[in-house]
């Protein structure tokens, strides 16, 4: 129950999941093939959306010298998590691929 002191994200918060708990309550009726569609959907945009915030407010946390373990305290993680949650991810390389040909002989000049 909120109340005029509960903080107004917490009161939000609080909204989704009332609403997203009677959506799940309407998935009930569903054709099963269309009821796990829905809720496959559901959880891979919900986890899509908050992976990337979660990652997003460690990396600001960091850049404002927070430790690893104080971050991890406050998302239920831990630090090792938070480590690689805020690691940059290394550019794309293509593959290295060997081939059954040796390299050619230099030619004699």
């Amino acid at each position: 129950m909120t109340t005029p002191a509960t903080p107004q994200w917490l009161q939000r918060a609080q909204a989704l999941h009332d609403e997203l708990s009677m959506l799940c309550t309407d998935l009930i009726d569903l054709p099963t093939e269309e009821r796990l569609t829905a809720l496959a959907h559901l959880d891979h945009t919900l986890n899509a959306l908050l992976g990337q915030t979660i990652r997003e407010a460690a990396v600001d946390a960091r850049t404002h010298h927070w430790s690893l373990r104080r971050i991890g305290t406050h998302l239920g993680r831990s630090h090792e998590q938070i480590r690689l949650l805020t690691t940059p991810e290394p550019h794309h390389r293509e593959p290295l691929t060997r081939t059954d040909t040796p390299p050619a002989e230099p030619s004699p000049t």
